[in-house]
């Protein structure tokens, strides 16, 4: 095969690769929104990123010498770890765990309405998705999701049950679509 053809299919590939990446991490938006304790598990997934990378670089540095010439890869590797970190992090934790429901303590669910674009003039806005309030061991929490009004006849201080997934690294996502 060509090398000037081969270079480009790898060009091509590469670049599909990365759109890839970037609609998964758009689809896992809401799911670290409902994450309990995804400070911790961003944090966690950075600091093993950068740690992968910097044994990636120290492993092949040899390969890299001199490294003027091999800048952009070594940057590449230096910002691509660390950037889908939290993405493979999220991923992960929920790859492996077994779902549950867990009480919570009820204490609001209200619409909000969201537009890219905003609103045109006359237009009423409509419901794009729900927030709901509930308290767990005395903290405060707020989970976000798009389908349906969950607790329609919960008052305030009523006990919820919610699908909790607890995943492979501990941490706890909560199953709201």
């Amino acid at each position: 095969m060509n090398p000037d053809i081969r270079t480009r299919l790898l060009a091509l590939f590469a670049v599909l690769f990365f759109i890839t990446l970037t609609g998964l991490y758009v689809l896992e938006f809401p799911v670290l929104s409902n994450t309990l304790g995804v400070g911790w598990l961003v944090a966690g997934s950075l600091t093993a990123a950068v740690l992968l990378a910097a044994f990636v670089l120290w492993r092949w540095r040899e390969r890299f010498k001199p490294w003027e010439r091999h800048l952009p890869e070594v940057l590449l590797i230096a910002l691509f770890f660390p950037v889908f970190a939290p993405l493979a992090g999220s991923l992960l934790n929920r790859s492996i765990g077994q779902t549950q429901h867990q009480s919570f303590e009820f204490i609001a669910e209200r619409p909000y309405f969201s537009s890219n674009y905003g609103l045109l003039k006359g237009e009423k806005p409509q419901t794009t998705g729900y927030f709901l309030t509930v308290r767990e061991n005395g903290r405060t929490r707020e989970f976000r999701y798009k389908k349906q009004v969950y607790f329609p006849l919960s008052k305030p201080g009523d006990d919820i049950l919610l699908p909790v997934k607890k995943g492979l690294f501990g941490f706890r996502v909560v199953l709201l679509k």
